[in-house]
Order: C-alpha cells, then structure tokens, then sequence
C-alpha cells in the first residue's frame, strides 16, 4: 500500500503524543516526516526553514500557549491546515480557536478524528492553492491582454502613421526621380541624388515592415548578403550607443547570403546590441558583434531548436554586462517577461526577435552567467549568392513615352498629386490630378469617353480606391484602372480583380513604375 508522504509540524511539548499522532496517521495512509517544537522561537524559525503540509498544535503547553503558536502561524502568511489537538480544550475555547484562524480541532480523547479531519482541510488547502493560482494566472492573463491591447492599437497607430509618412517617402523619391531627369549624365549632383534615393528606399522597406506589422501580414524573404547588414547597423549604434559602451566588429572575409528580410535583421541587431547596452548598465563595457560561416553536424542542429544539419550564418552579439542566471535565461524570450523596472520594459523585444528569427528558419541561443556578460548566437541557413543579373536592356524595362492619352490620377495626398502629375506629363501623357474621389468621377462622368486611364490610392477618407474602381465600371465600363497601395495583401488583389482593376501598384514604387505601367496598359487597351 502506497502512503502519503507529508510534512508535519508539531506544535507540542510531549514527544509521546507527538508521536502518537504520527502513528495514528501512518495508519491512515499518510507517510509523516514530522518535526517538533515546543516553544515560539523555534516555532518562529521551523516556519520560516519549512516547506509543511501541516501544523498539529497542542493547546496548552509550559510557558506557551496554542493561542500564541496559531497568532505566530498566521503571521506567516503560509495557507496550510493548523489543527488543535488538546486534551485541555473546551467547547466555549475551540469556538475562540476556530475564529482566530484554526482549522479544526482534535480532543486527545479522540484521536480516530485526526486523520480525517487532516484529509479533508488537506483537500480544501489544495483548493485554495489552486483557486489562488487561477486567479494569479487570470491577472496575468488581464496584463497580456492589456498588453496585446495595446499593441494592437500601436500597431493601428502605426499603420496611419506609415501610410502618412508613405505618401511624404513618394513625393521624396518622386522628386528625386524629376531631378534626375533635368540632368545630364555626368552631373555631379547624380551622385547626391543617388544618396537621397538609396535612403529612401531602405526607408520604404521600413514603412512596408511598419504596414507589416501592424496587419499581421508576413514577411517576404529574399536573398540577401549579410554583411551589409551588419555594417548599416554597426554605423547606425556608432552614433547612438554613449561613449562608455566599446563597439566592435568581428567579421568574416566570406560572403554570406540568407533568405532574409533585411529590414528585419537589422531590427534583430539592434534589438540585441540595445540590449547588451543596457546590460552594461552605464559602466565602460565591450559590444561585440559577429558573423561567421559554420557548418552544424547533425548533433549540433538537433540541439539548436531542431535545425537540420548542414551550412549556416553565425550572428552574435556579446557584451561585458552584468550577465543572467539560469532562471533568466529560461525565461527572456517569453513575451512580456522583462528585469527592467516598471516603466522601462515592455518585455517584447527578445519575444520579437525570436519571432523573427523562426520566421527566417533559424535558431537563438544565449550563453550567460552572472557577472560573466552575455552571448547570443544567432543561426540562419546559408544560401547561394544570387546569379549575377544580365545587363541586356530590354525593351520591357525602357521608359514608356505616351502620346497625349489622358490619364486621370487620385490621391488624397497632394504632394503626390503634383508629383505624380510631373512625372506623366514628362513621360507625353495628359494628366489631371484630384485629390476628392468626388471631384474625379465628376471629370470622368462629364466626359467618360476623353479619358484613357484612371489611377487611384487605395487608402482615402470616404472612398477606398476599391469603391472608386466599382463606381468608374458603371461611369465607364472597360476603362483601365490602377490601384495604388502601400501593403498588398491577397485580399485586396482578389477584389481588384472581382472590380475590373487592371494591376494593384506598390505605392512607393509609384514614381519608379507607374509611366511604364501606364503604358503597357494602354498598348494592351489599343
């Protein structure tokens, strides 16, 4: 027969009847480890060293009472049954006991009482140990609501603020594009201009991961080198980190390619180097960051999280901070888990770089001790560099020159508007800009069959560019039409097909695209 291993504490001064007791439990079924005390010192010190399943109290002792061993108890704060068992004790007292906060009581008298009475305050004990953990467990589940709550209005507030900024990102590049083309080719400005576009890509590519974000879209990964990465983002911390935090880069000669988002590494880079600055917790320290080529056997796949053997980039990123125990480390990709104080952490952004480094088909790993500083190693399968791209021209790719066909665009940004305008009416197309859908279906309405081609943002107040394209069927049907928009999803392609549109646009290629599409569509038209 199987016992129940439990821990007594016995609150008395006879070793006799404490031992009595244990054997009546023993009977029972129980299995008692039991210690004894008999004064509030060593009753004070027993409850601090414990864990106890249970205190058993005699009622009336030398020089100290069960009354004072139940006040001492309850000052502990532990929730474990205290159960009198007195051959002193009368009914008037045990009414006193039970109010100060005893569970039961068993007269000496009595003794077949006490391992029921244990059984049954043992079983309500674990019901309010677990409703305790339930209820734990619901707040945290009300803080990661909160939390996922407002992340969710982040991510929509991001989502406003990234197509705003899109439409200011295309006037940039859209004028960049006009200039360029006011210039001859040996222009010394061309190259400042190039400077201007560059940047204005890489910040297109942060709008596309910002929309990204905050529609849950995933991400597209293409081949990509490493080592620019790296570079960008070693630049960017140079001017950012204080003067006490050392960068280094520890760099291999050999190119390295993944299938990758580039924007989101270099979030990864910078999530981790932030991190391993905070580390340092304002003292003079080393940053390093790392890439290498490694080859990982089987073995040594399977522990990564179960990557498969075979060729991969190592990143990493180490510092000379204070370091994480064992508890830590378990812990820190978990989201909203954090060791910053209140206010200074979201516990979000390890949780997000492990989210994007599965989503790459890689591994995270993190060596670390106290006061040893910290490593984390990041392992993302390596890939071929791409074929080199043909430099034959082809006539696809050459500037597309109209011929006076109208062309009406909408937008409600009117930047762009003018932009957008320029760059058509440069190409040899007649365009008339608006910035109301109203406005430009009255043009279309007045005169449907003077216009050649209609192009409309997708995301403007009252009419989306969907409703634009259903109403311009009905006005004009046949008429080529263009949706422009800053994230294309699958559902937005479907319904631009279901409404007629011609071709869905990424808005910040509009400066770059738009005339050859324009084009196109109309030698398809004609």
């Amino acid at each position: 027969m199987n016992q129940r291993p439990i821990r007594v504490l016995a609150v008395e001064d006879s070793e006799n009847d404490a031992r009595l007791a244990m054997r009546l439990l023993r009977r029972a079924g129980f299995a008692p480890d039991f210690h004894r005390v008999q004064d509030l010192a060593a009753l004070q010190s027993a409850l601090v060293q414990g864990p106890w399943d249970a205190v058993i109290s005699d009622f009336s002792m030398p020089g100290f009472s069960g009354l004072e061993a139940l006040t001492t108890f309850r000052a502990s704060g532990l929730d474990i049954p205290f159960i009198f068992v007195s051959g002193t004790i009368g009914e008037e007292t045990a009414v006193v006991a039970m109010k100060a906060g005893a569970n039961d009581y068993v007269m000496k008298d009595n003794m077949s009482r006490l391992a029921p009475v244990l059984e049954r305050e043992l079983v309500q004990a674990a019901r309010r140990a677990a409703h305790r953990e339930a209820e734990a467990e619901l707040r945290r589940f009300e803080a990661q609501l909160g939390e996922a709550q407002k992340m969710e209005s982040l991510g929509t507030l991001a989502g406003g603020i990234a197509h705003d900024f899109n439409n200011i990102l295309g006037a940039i590049l859209g004028n960049v594009e006009l200039a360029r083309g006011e210039l001859e080719a040996d222009h010394p400005a061309l190259t400042m201009l190039g400077e201007i576009q560059k940047a204005g890509l890489r910040a297109r590519d942060l709008v596309r991961q910002i929309l990204t974000f905050s529609r849950r879209q995933p991400q597209q990964l293409r081949n990509v080198a490493l080592r620019p990465i790296v570079d960008e983002t070693y630049g960017l911390l140079r001017v950012t980190l204080p003067a006490g935090a050392e960068l280094e880069l520890s760099l291999s000669d050999e190119p390295l390619h993944v299938d990758g988002d580039a924007t989101q590494l270099q979030q990864v880079l910078m999530n981790l180097s932030t991190n391993a600055w905070h580390a340092l917790r304002g003292e003079v320290g080393k940053i390093v960051i790392g890439l290498e080529a490694v080859h990982l056997d089987a073995a040594t796949a399977r522990a990564l999280s179960g990557l498969v053997a075979g060729p991969y980039a190592h990143l990493w990123v180490s510092d000379t901070g204070m370091g994480m125990d064992a508890a830590t480390r378990e812990r820190i990709f978990e989201p909203f888990f954090t060791t910053k104080p209140t206010g200074q952490g979201t516990g979000l952004g390890l949780s997000v770089v492990h989210g994007i480094v599965v989503a790459h088909q890689g591994s995270i790993a993190v060596d670390s001790a106290p006061g040893q500083g910290c490593t984390f190693h990041l392992y993302l399968p390596a890939v071929n560099p791409p074929l080199p791209s043909m430099s034959i021209e082809r006539m696809s790719d050459a500037p597309s020159l109209g011929h006076g066909e109208h062309v009406i665009y909408l937008d409600d940004d009117e930047t762009v508007v003018l932009v957008v305008v320029r760059l058509l009416e440069r190409a040899g197309y007649r365009c008339s800009g608006f910035t109301e859908a109203a406005a430009a279906l009255a043009a279309l309405g007045d005169a449907p069959d003077a216009v050649d081609l209609f192009v409309t943002d997708y995301n403007m107040p009252v009419r989306s560019g969907l409703d634009v394209a259903r109403e311009i069927a009905s006005l004009r049907p046949g008429l080529p039409v263009v949706i422009s928009s800053g994230l294309i999803t699958d559902e937005l392609r479907e319904q631009a097909t279901a409404a007629g549109v011609r071709a869905v646009l990424e808005k910040e290629d509009t400066f770059r695209d738009l005339t050859a599409l324009v084009g196109r569509l109309l030698a398809a038209a004609r």
